[in-house]
This record gives C-alpha cells, sequence and structure tokens, in this order.
C-alpha cells in the first residue's frame, strides 16, 4: 500500500465544499493529488471555481482522522485500492455519472474487474422458482467466461455468487460498508471464495459501518461495473429496481425474468418487460444479447428431461392455460392417485409448476 498516495487521495475524496463534478474537473488537469496537495504554491490554488473551504483543506494537507485505522485495517485483510485517474481503474465504472473517486477491494481485480460483466440483482426473499431459474440461467453464463456481478446479500444475490462460484467462473460483490465486514454473517465462507476467484469491492474506507443510505448507493456501482443488468425478481419498491434505474441511467441493457402474475416478486421484473426489458428464459437470451454466439452443438439446455408421464401432464396443463385441481387431473387422466401425485411433486421439484393459493397446480 501506497500510505502518501492514500493519505492525498483521502484528503482530496473528503474535503469540505468539493463536489464531484468539480473534483473530476480538477483531476481532468491534475490527476495525481499527492502534487497539490500540501504544495501552497501549486498553480490549482488561484483558481476560483474551487470553494475556499476545499482549497485550505488542499493546502494544509487535512485527511481522514483514523487514518491510521484505515491503513492497520488493509494491511490485515489484505485490501487494496484503486484511484479514478490510476489507468486499471474500470472503465465502464469511470464512464458513469457518479464513479467513486477510490474503489477498495480484496481478492484479483485484473480477473474480476476488467472482463465482460453481468450484474444479477433480486429480492432478499426469492420464491422456489425464483433461485432455480437465477441458478440455472447464470450458471451458464457463467461458465462461457461471463463475470457475475452483485451485492453479497441474502436470495437472489447469494444465489447468483454461487452459481458463478459453482461454474468455475468471476464473480464480484459490492459492499455498502468496509471490506472487512462481511454482511450478512451467514454469507462469509462464501465470501472468501470470492476473494479467491474474483473480488470484493466497495467506495467506503475500511472500519466503514454499513448503514441503511449506503445500500441505494451501492447498487450504481453493481450496475457500473457491468454491460448489463439481469433482473431475476423483485416487488416494485425493491433495491432491485433501484439498480435498473442505475442501469437506465447509465446506459445499460436490462434483463428480466418474467413471473407469476400473482406473485409480488414478480411485479419488478413483468413491469420492466412491459416497458422494453428482454424477457429471459433461456442462457442464450442473455448471451446473444451480450455479444456471445454458441455454435448448435454448445446450446445450453435449461428445460428439465420430463418422463413421458410428466410430459404429458405439463402439456394439459399449458393447454388449459388455468389452474387446475389434483381432482381434476385425477378424473381426466386415469392416473392412481400414488402415481399422480409422484408426478406432481416431480413437476414442482423441476420449477414447472407451482401449487396457487387454492391448492390447485398451475405452470409457473
Amino acid at each position: 500500500m501506497n500510505a502518501d498516495k492514500l493519505k492525498a487521495w483521502l484528503c482530496f475524496k473528503t474535503a469540505p465544499g468539493l463536489g464531484l463534478k468539480t473534483a473530476q474537473r480538477i483531476l481532468e488537469s491534475y490527476p495525481d493529488p499527492e502534487e497539490f496537495i500540501g504544495q501552497a504554491s501549486h498553480p490549482l490554488y488561484p483558481e476560483d471555481w474551487i470553494s475556499a473551504k476545499a482549497r485550505d483543506a488542499f493546502r494544509e494537507g487535512v485527511t481522514t482522522a483514523n487514518l491510521e485505522q484505515i491503513g492497520r485495517l488493509m494491511e490485515y485483510y489484505e485490501i487494496s485500492y484503486c484511484c479514478l485517474s490510476d489507468p486499471d481503474y474500470p472503465e465502464s465504472l469511470k464512464a458513469t455519472f457518479s464513479p467513486p473517486l477510490i474503489i477498495y477491494y480484496r481478492g484479483n481485480p485484473e480477473r474480476a474487474l476488467q472482463g465482460l460483466n453481468l450484474a444479477v440483482v433480486g429480492t432478499r426473499k426469492p420464491s422456489s422458482y425464483g433461485k432455480e431459474m437465477t441458478f440455472k440461467l447464470i450458471k451458464s453464463v457463467a461458465e462461457q467466461g461471463i463475470g457475475i456481478v452483485s451485492g453479497l446479500a441474502m436470495g437472489i444475490d447469494t444465489v447468483a455468487h454461487q452459481a458463478a462460484l459453482d461454474a468455475g467462473g468471476r464473480t464480484v460483490a459490492v459492499l455498502a460498508g468496509g471490506l472487512e465486514s462481511v454482511y450478512p454473517p451467514q454469507n462469509r465462507n462464501i465470501a472468501e471464495q470470492i476473494v479467491k476467484n474474483g473480488a470484493l469491492v466497495s467506495e467506503y474506507e475500511p472500519g466503514t459501518k454499513m448503514e441503511r443510505w449506503n445500500f441505494p448507493a451501492r447498487n450504481r456501482i453493481i450496475s457500473g461495473l457491468s454491460s448489463a443488468v439481469f433482473i431475476a425478481e423483485g416487488p416494485m419498491s425493491s433495491g432491485a429496481m433501484l439498480t435498473g434505474k442505475f442501469a437506465l441511467e447509465q446506459n445499460r441493457d436490462i434483463f428480466a425474468l418474467p413471473g407469476n402474475i400473482n406473485n409480488v416478486n414478480a411485479q419488478g421484473p413483468n413491469y420492466l418487460i412491459k416497458n422494453g426489458a428482454a424477457l429471459i428464459t433461456t442462457p442464450e437470451d442473455i448471451l446473444e444479447r451480450m455479444g456471445i454466439e454458441l455454435s448448435v452443438p454448445e446450446q445450453l439446455e435449461l428445460f428439465p428431461e420430463l418422463s413421458s408421464e410428466e410430459e404429458s401432464i405439463y402439456k394439459r396443463l399449458q393447454q388449459e392455460s388455468k389452474e387446475i385441481g389434483f381432482d381434476e387431473l385425477l378424473l381426466s387422466t386415469g392416473f392412481s392417485f400414488g402415481r399422480l401425485s409422484v408426478i406432481m411433486l416431480n413437476l414442482e421439484l423441476k420449477g414447472l409448476v407451482s401449487k396457487a393459493g387454492s391448492g390447485n397446480y398451475i405452470i409457473i
């Protein structure tokens, strides 16, 4: 860790009265804050478009009071950092409207941050359908070399990271606090796996507690590190939909998983699809839109294999396009009670049908 460089950048980042646009304007002419922090005679200081408070902080080299603690945490947890004007700062994030001046990371940023990435977001309380389809889709996508970016939250985030890890692929987790503390605690093990296969990333200094207002800001980095955003499940007011908003502002493609209109978690994705988001039902839908072409032998299979009995029931449900009760299926198919029970359970486990609130069966 270059302590002098970090001290200068932290002084620059925390200077009072310094907005992001002014900071970016300064860096266009003077990309290295070490050149002017603490240098009273530097030609930057006569500029009248910089606030007096910011100029004073620059001249005096005022930096954060817990600089030593930050340094100790970075050393102990092997946390590195990258600054906005550094050549290895991720280009996709730099091109957004509000890139962080400093990003901290644990892991391998060259492997994780610079390739073609897909953001995956969704509710913390997904349905079994949402978890199953997210895992199947994302594992196949990760196997083709696309990095998976998410937020390490419970639910869809965890499923997406695990799918990428199981595929032997790249994955990035963007946190809303210091990288020395993983939240939720249940994901500490998966976080360590991510460090080995990708990176943990944050714009917050080590030692920063996770606050609820940090999460919306974190979402802009998830989409900013990616070429496209896939929204699996989430209600209209969810953080996943906020990430979709950032994606639109950052000119990213938006993909969405269609869902049951009676499921509140399907509200967000279904709304996005109605308004132009790409409807995703197979890995190829994602890969083709991200510019990856598969030859015919490589086509990915998402739909599960069915027995002849399972297929006949599934086609019946498709043709009816409505809820059907178990007794009605029992009468129309001629199967025994026990056999039909096994068939319906298999179709549920394969993620093809589910029970509605009435207890009747419906195509997912």
